[in-house]
């Protein structure tokens, strides 16, 4: 894994580094017939074309190597053992319209808001909670707490109306997500996230090696189906396109499975019957942290390019058979 892997698009370089090595081949062969002439230039040709082989593969070697260096590859680091003291939990809850379908009984969103009920049920006085509510933006509605209450009375009025858009942005949840968890307070943190999986926003990858960096878990819990259903509306009708057709949103686990395996989390579908047992186990494990910090790797590649260079300059600057 690389911190930095825009930076192999610079490998494109070769291509004219290549084309510039060639061409100063054949003016060098060309020279060395002129003043030696074709039948006295054997020997020598010979020595120029093993030099110029060994001193651009050594170049090229060095290049290709600087920038897998400057990429900063990264290694797993010597895996460290921890008690939790405390823990802060963020509930990440999209709040779109998919979010109603059906497809999760009763609903996506009911559903996800009666698993929320239940970890506050076992977690409560242990842990602290904050909310955040997303579609194409993210909102914090309860920052991180101990009263328990206040997350009762914003259940009572969740859905799509608390914002105004209506498409789902994961980035947008997840940026407002690591917002909510306190600054500098060491605890345990995990970030609970309730979707479809549906994104119509940014690439979140960024957000996740953010997340990662600070130690915050997350825990993606799937709503709905991969077979998918409508989105029902008011007065029974339920969500049509531009051609009248219905809309069927379906369950993206991959999307929200990406989201766990990236932090060292763990996904589970709103679905499963035994999912309270399963968030049970979760927090039994996360009471013991396993951290496996990276470390950058670097360095072998810096070495072998550093090599590199050594030997495309003692080929080219020491003399062969006393030649050149």
């Amino acid at each position: 894994m690389f911190r930095y892997p825009h930076l192999f698009f610079c490998l494109l370089l070769l291509v004219p580094v290549i084309i510039l090595l060639w061409l100063e081949f054949l003016r060098g062969r060309r020279d060395l017939e002129y003043l030696l002439g074709r039948w006295r230039a054997g020997n020598y040709l010979d020595i120029f074309t093993v030099k110029w082989f060994f001193s651009s593969l050594a170049l090229v070697l060095f290049i290709v190597f600087t920038l897998f260096a400057a990429a900063d590859p990264e290694r797993k680091g010597r895996p460290e053992i921890r008690t939790i003291e405390s823990r802060d939990i963020v509930f990440a809850l999209d709040v779109s319209l998919s979010m109603l379908a059906r497809d999760s009984s009763p609903s996506r969103l009911e559903r996800s808001v009666e698993v929320m009920r239940g970890i506050l049920a076992s977690r409560g006085g242990t842990s602290r909670f904050s909310l955040v509510v997303f579609q194409e933006i993210g909102v914090k509605m309860i920052p991180i707490t101990e009263d328990l209450a206040m997350f009762e009375t914003v259940f009572q009025n969740i859905g799509p109306q608390v914002l105004s858009r209506r498409g789902s942005d994961l980035k947008a949840g997840l940026v407002a997500s690591l917002d909510a968890f306190p600054g500098k307070v060491e605890s345990e943190k995990l970030l609970f996230v309730f979707s479809d999986g549906e994104n119509f926003g940014g690439a979140v990858k960024p957000v996740l090696e953010t997340a990662r960096q600070r130690g915050i878990r997350i825990v993606a819990l799937g709503a709905g189906t991969v077979e998918g259903a409508a989105i029902p509306l008011e007065d029974e009708q339920e969500l049509r396109d531009s051609s009248g057709n219905r809309v069927v949103t379906r369950l993206n686990a991959d999307n929200m499975r990406y989201l766990a395996e990236e932090t060292g989390g763990e996904y589970f579908s709103l679905n499963d019957p035994a999912l309270m047992s399963k968030l049970d186990a979760v927090f039994g494990s996360s009471s013991v942290r396993y951290n496996e910090p990276r470390e950058s790797a670097y360095r072998p590649y810096l070495l072998i390019a550093v090599f590199a260079l050594y030997i495309y300059f003692l080929v080219r600057v020491i003399p062969w058979k006393k030649t050149f």
